[in-house]
């Protein structure tokens, strides 16, 4: 009776013991950069690893403080080609929208020009049909800031 109470005992130890396993933790977003205001027409971008976030505040609904995100991996300089593409943009002004597809959604970019100021606005739409979103108007300015080039 001892021996099973002693052996019943080492069990209820051991599987205590197998309850707890150390996880490791995982890398913390860097952030890129941030334009606007903490609480209206936020736009940042963080970088996890290889993953690039674009984390805005959907535009549709000002109203409602509803933050989206996309993301896509920085692999052979993604990052910095989404940027030329913003700025060619910004310099061509094209008439029509400019079509980015990513893994998991599609960007276009919309552009205009007002008192000689030219702006862009991402428009996202994600592949798996849920409702994307619109970021605010965002100036030449403002793009540099956001993608860490000040």
């Amino acid at each position: 009776m001892k021996k099973l109470l002693s052996l019943s005992f080492l069990f209820l130890v051991l599987a205590a013991n197998a309850q707890i396993k150390v996880a490791k933790a995982e890398a913390k977003p860097v952030i890129i950069g941030k334009v606007g205001t903490p609480t209206l027409s936020t736009v940042e971008i963080t970088k996890t690893g290889d993953l690039v976030t674009f984390k805005y505040q959907n535009n549709n609904k000002p109203q409602v403080a509803e933050f989206k995100t996309f993301s896509f991996k920085d692999v052979d300089g993604a990052l910095e080609g989404f940027y030329s593409v913003i700025m060619d943009g910004m310099a061509n002004q094209p008439k029509e929208d400019i079509k980015i597809e990513l893994p998991n959604e599609t960007v276009n970019l919309q552009y205009k020009k007002e008192m000689n100021i030219a702006s862009v606005k991402m428009k996202i739409s994600y592949n798996s049909k849920e409702e994307g979103g619109v970021t605010v108007w965002l100036t030449k300015l403002q793009i540099d800031k956001l993608f860490g080039k000040l």
